[in-house]
């Protein structure tokens, strides 16, 4: 049986972890889906692209999906010399699905799919506040809460904590430490997970361990709302494994990036019957906060007949003090 993950690290050296999962599950589905097993011996079977690309369109309702497919297919076999023409098949079709993705983003209309599932930042907001509410009802002592109580006060965190800094899924199986230990981790620890800096006085996000980390490089930001601030250290006194910022409740261990995202939807679908991810609420805070404003610069730099990167570097000054 062929090494998946060995043969995606080989190509991709400095890939995450986490995609390296995501890439090989999806290859693993597609192969259950089209041959009843997810055991892949060889990877004969992508040599006949347009089987599968024919295979993707009918049995795949989004082509989202079938453009994370595809470029699981184009991570694992982008070194084999004898399958480079399913490799630039695979490439020019995800390429179309990217360039659609693309002009869907930028007209800013939402799709069919974020309509049925879209909730107000208002609304979340009040599911924070009826949160908060029945928090405060608790008596919360450490060792004696129930699952239902601990899930209430990590819920309450994780939507506060998203609706002022929205990550993806970079939460997951997040390390909590303190600023000592953090100064004595290796390089390659720091190089390559993330942290939560816990102090006194002060709270840093270490982020190094996500989708574009190999553009934007290694992320720092202090947690500054009073609020966020609040309802992680409630949840970090009560929690029966304080050494990660996310927990699996029945198993104490730490949320894997797909048990978030399955985290995620079940809290909305409970709460609000909406399906909604890490990726829909990122949307929806940022339309919410700056959607207009967005807008109007677009429309600036449209009149000004330049893009809005050039806008913000070039025209946009701050008086000197």
């Amino acid at each position: 049986m062929i090494n998946l993950e060995g043969k995606i690290k080989a190509n991709r050296p400095n890939i995450v972890s986490s995609s390296v999962n995501t890439y090989s599950e999806n290859l693993r589905k597609l192969h259950q889906k089209m041959f009843k097993t997810k055991d892949i011996e060889s990877l004969e079977f992508v040599e006949d692209y347009s089987k599968i690309i024919k295979f993707l369109e009918k049995h795949y309702k989004s082509y989202l999906t079938i453009r994370n497919i595809l470029n699981a297919l184009i991570v694992v076999i982008e070194k084999d010399k004898e399958l480079q023409d399913s490799l630039v098949s695979f490439q020019n079709y995800r390429d179309e699905l990217n360039n659609k993705y693309q002009k869907a983003q930028e007209n800013g209309v939402m799709t069919d799919k974020e309509t049925a599932n879209w909730v107000s930042l208002d609304d979340i907001n009040e599911f924070i506040t009826k949160m908060v509410k029945q928090v405060n009802n608790l008596k919360l002592t450490p060792g004696s809460i129930n699952i239902a109580n601990l899930d209430l006060v990590q819920t309450l965190f994780l939507v506060k904590f998203h609706t002022i800094y929205p990550l993806r899924n970079e939460l997951a199986d997040t390390q909590v430490c303190s600023k000592r230990a953090f100064n004595l981790l290796s390089e390659e620890d720091r190089c390559n997970n993330n942290y939560m800096i816990v102090s006194a006085n002060k709270v840093v996000m270490h982020i190094a361990k996500y989708k574009t980390k190999g553009k934007y490089g290694t992320k720092m930001f202090t947690v500054t709302d009073k609020n966020v601030l609040k309802y992680l250290r409630l949840w970090l006194k009560v929690s029966p494994n304080p050494e990660y910022v996310l927990i699996n409740l029945k198993t104490e261990q730490p949320l894997t990036r797909l048990q978030l995202t399955q985290y995620f939807i079940r809290i909305f679908k409970d709460e609000f019957d909406k399906k909604i991810s890490s990726t829909l609420l990122r949307k929806i805070v940022v339309s919410t906060k700056h959607g207009k404003a967005i807008r109007e610069l677009d429309n600036l730099a449209f009149v000004m007949c330049h893009s809005r990167g050039m806008q913000a570097s070039v025209y946009n000054k701050e008086l000197a003090t």
